[in-house]
């Protein structure tokens, strides 16, 4: 039988690899001939994934400027920030952004094809290095996720910028980016402050095609030359074909998402995230869920509400709201609100609740001229003065875990204090994965333990600000183990006898019980839940403190 390179030339079976995305298929079309095997592997697989920070990588970008078959193997794509705290001081940190660069391909290294300097680049270099990278991306021909999480976004907003290089290679299907126009260094470079943001930017605004868009704006926070957010509208409403959107608004006012709302039509969307200082129109937020049955994720936090927002649906809902929702996080109104016009029945996951006995009802809702309307029947009276008064959707929502109007529920995510905890625990004792958003410090993890102890299904404890650790360089994997922290998990261990894994940042806490040694625990990463030991895992034992 003739070799398949007898047949085809070269060039043809690298476009094929080219086209296979995941590296486990390359690896099992390589295996299937010895000829392909020697096209695809591993060669393609070490160019699917690049992390790079620009300033850095300048002779990486020339290589994949002048070999387009290699350009062809790039799936994803990210830029990371030149510094970590140039990032840390945002509420907005996906893994990837606080993530190491990948280690390159030996032949690139190998040619000297990484820069080391100290020091942060001027802003003449950055513009060099951005020409750079867009002639690599533009021959980046099955790019289909690119991420821009650098401060502050590309200074070259031409019409042969990256983003346009970027809309027309027409592969891309997922962006995540950051967008932070007026530096937040320090010690800026002059000429940064000049650079526009995504948000008003021509040829950003003009990316179509997209399956997925997470986008961390800081365009709108700003004190002067006010960006238009009918832009923004005109992109999201433009990509139909959405199933994940992620928007964070970060501004000074209150902002009306409602014209979004209105005129949005994803008919693939399964993942909504709008947080920020939003607000819109029930209403109109009630006849997009509906028109929005394929929704399993909903985070409305904190979405400001209007006076609007308290008032009760006239008739009881006709048919369920949102039928395939599973993960909500939003305040406990929102909750109230929610379930009162249907939804609920297969939510698993609930978060972001805020269950404070008493709140400041101007902190909380906003009068608004969007909501004036003249067939409103009665008119609803808040408390305007300013003075705490007790909250009005504590008890709702207290009653609504009670009354099992949310069956399906298992993970519960809460902020509050131990009295608030052991109201929780009391309305609905069931709960299997608990989240507390509490500054809960070792001298206080003594008043929460006995409501822990009320839970007899819980498996599942995050804590975020519970245990010791190093946000800035969590990618690092750093020691955990200080003493206190050994103390909690014995305690935590004590107290909830079927608890499986402990969760703070990034990192988790899994649990190994039984045998003679007693309890024992390491430290892993978020996925990695099998409670069991692995040959040369570093285990920690209760056992070494006496416990």
């Amino acid at each position: 039988m003739s070799a398949i390179t007898d047949v085809l030339p070269v060039e043809i079976l690298h476009e094929i690899v080219s086209f296979i995305d995941s590296p486990s298929d390359v690896l099992s079309f390589g295996l299937s001939n010895k000829a392909l095997a020697d096209i695809s592997i591993p060669h393609p697989c070490i160019y699917r994934v690049f992390r790079a920070r620009i300033s850095r990588s300048a002779a990486i970008w020339r290589f994949f400027a002048q070999a387009d078959l290699a350009a062809g193997e790039v799936r994803e794509l990210d830029i990371l920030p030149e510094n970590i705290s140039d990032v840390c001081h945002g509420d907005y940190g996906p893994d990837r952004w606080m993530a190491e660069p990948l280690v390159v391909p030996k032949e690139l290294a190998g040619r000297g094809q990484i820069q080391h300097f100290s020091g942060r680049p001027s802003f003449e270099q950055t513009r060099a290095d951005e020409v750079l990278l867009i002639d690599a991306v533009k021959r980046m021909k099955n790019l289909k996720r690119f991420g821009w999480y650098r401060s502050p976004p590309p200074v070259i907003v031409d019409q042969n910028d990256l983003w346009h290089a970027l809309g027309s290679s027409g592969s891309l299907e997922e962006l995540d980016v950051v967008d932070e126009p007026f530096s937040v260094l320090t010690h800026a470079p002059a000429g940064y402050i000049a650079v526009k943001p995504l948000a008003s930017t021509e040829t950003f605004l003009s990316l179509r095609g997209l399956k997925t868009l997470t986008l961390y704006t800081h365009a709108y926070d700003q004190t002067q030359d006010k960006v238009d957010f009918t832009g923004i509208v005109g992109m999201l409403t433009g990509n139909k074909d959405l199933e994940k959107l992620h928007l964070f608004l970060k501004s000074p006012i209150t902002m009306s998402i409602t014209a979004l709302i209105i005129t949005a039509q994803w008919n693939h969307l399964r993942s909504l995230n709008i947080s920020g200082r939003a607000h819109c129109i029930p209403s109109a937020l009630l006849g997009f869920l509906h028109a929005h049955p394929g929704i399993e994720e909903l985070s409305l936090a904190p979405l400001i509400i209007g006076k609007r927002w308290f008032q009760k649906p006239r008739n009881p809902p006709s048919k369920p709201l949102l039928p395939h929702l599973k993960r909500l996080q939003c305040r406990a109104f929102h909750v109230v609100w929610l379930v009162e016009h249907g939804a609920g029945s297969r939510v698993t996951e609930l978060t972001g609740v805020l269950l404070s006995k008493r709140v400041v009802m101007n902190d909380v809702f906003f009068d608004d001229l969007d909501e004036l309307d003249e067939n409103d029947e009665d008119d609803i009276e808040l408390d305007q003065s300013g003075e705490d008064v007790p909250s009005p959707f504590r008890e709702p929502f207290l009653d609504i875990l009670k009354s099992n109007r949310l069956p399906s529920l298992t993970h519960l995510g809460v902020t509050g204090d131990s009295n608030d905890l052991e109201d929780v625990v009391a309305a609905f004792p069931h709960i299997r994965e608990l989240t507390l958003d509490f500054w809960v410090r070792e001298a206080r993890l003594d008043e929460f333990l006995p409501h822990l102890a009320c839970l007899p299904l819980l498996t599942v404890f995050k804590a975020p600000v519970l245990f010791e650790y190093d946000r800035y360089h969590l990618y690092k994997h750093p020691n955990y183990d200080f003493i206190g922290n050994a103390t909690r998990v014995c305690k935590l261990a004590k107290a909830c006898p079927l608890l499986e894994r402990i969760v703070f940042e990034k990192i988790q806490i899994v649990l190994i019980r039984g045998g003679g040694d007693g309890l024992k625990w390491v430290f892993r990463k978020l996925g990695d839940n099998e409670p069991v030991m692995r040959e040369g895992e570093d285990v920690r034992y209760a056992s070494d403190l006496g416990g």
